[in-house]
């Protein structure tokens, strides 16, 4: 996830204030994932230097707000243009399994045991996220994140049961 592009998108819909863009962000994925307010912090000075944003202080108070500027613009459409790469055999489990097999580790079939366990357990949390959003056109987005991961947690099941035992 790119905190700095999170940013400039949050920026593209209004000019905001630095915690204003942390509880943005926090609404905009449905509180799924905190930001530390330091990352926010150090990735808008960073965004402000580079020219992304320009940062106007309020009279009578030092509350400093940040509006998007044509670079940030065009960098916003750059990045969403920009194809996401997966990596296409880095996994922190198959990792794992590699390892497993390099010292002949003894509880293998616990580990895929725990592993597919992990993975029920996740699907369930994601169903049940899933049911508390209502269907509107504004959730759609993360409507299709949560089926598409779910997608993905059911391929890693299938793939598991694919090993030997």
């Amino acid at each position: 996830m790119s905190v700095k592009h999170a940013i400039l998108i949050l920026l593209s819909q209004s000019s905001r204030h630095r915690y204003d863009l942390k509880v943005s962000f926090e609404s905009m994925v449905y509180n799924q994932w905190e930001i530390n307010a330091g990352q926010i912090y150090t990735t808008i000075d960073r965004l402000v230097r580079d020219g992304f944003v320009d940062e106007i202080t309020e009279e009578n108070t030092d509350l400093r707000i940040y509006h998007l500027t044509e670079k940030g613009r065009n960098e916003i459409d750059h990045w969403l243009l920009e194809p996401v790469e997966k990596p296409l055999l880095k996994d922190d489990f198959y990792f794992k399994l590699l390892c497993a097999k390099q010292v002949d580790f003894h509880s293998l079939e616990r580990m895929v045991k725990e592993q597919k366990e992990s993975i029920i357990r996740n699907i369930l949390e994601l169903q049940l996220l899933r049911r508390k959003i209502d269907i509107t056109p504004e959730n759609e987005t993360i409507l299709y994140l949560i089926d598409g991961k779910i997608l993905h947690l059911e391929a890693d099941m299938k793939w598991l049961d694919m090993l030997p035992n």
